[in-house]
């Protein structure tokens, strides 16, 4: 559960003051193409985020079951996926 693993308490994990808002893209090879998200939430974890959810996708196609969108729900934030021609927008949002 790769993306479960990145919310899970970490020593070095940086913090955050606020649950981000936003969306970015990524592309087939992970790399993230534009975001709207805050810079205090760090390009690693957008790139951590991007990457894992690009592998939830490939996993999925691989085992024959295509995922053209996910919905992923924490107590504070969501995190919607969706499949564009190899890549993928996601898109934050905290949950009120």
């Amino acid at each position: 559960m790769g993306l479960l693993d990145f919310f899970s308490s970490k020593k070095d994990a940086p913090t955050i003051d606020r649950l981000p808002s936003g969306s970015f893209t990524v592309d087939r090879d992970g790399k993230v193409l534009t975001s709207t998200l805050p810079h205090s939430f760090g390009e690693a974890n957008v790139r951590e985020i991007g990457k894992t959810v690009m592998e939830a996708m490939v996993s999925a196609r691989e085992a024959n079951l295509p995922i053209t969108e996910m919905a992923i729900y924490y107590s504070g934030l969501k995190i919607t996926a969706k499949e564009q021609r190899g890549g993928v927008m996601i898109f934050l949002a905290p949950v009120r």
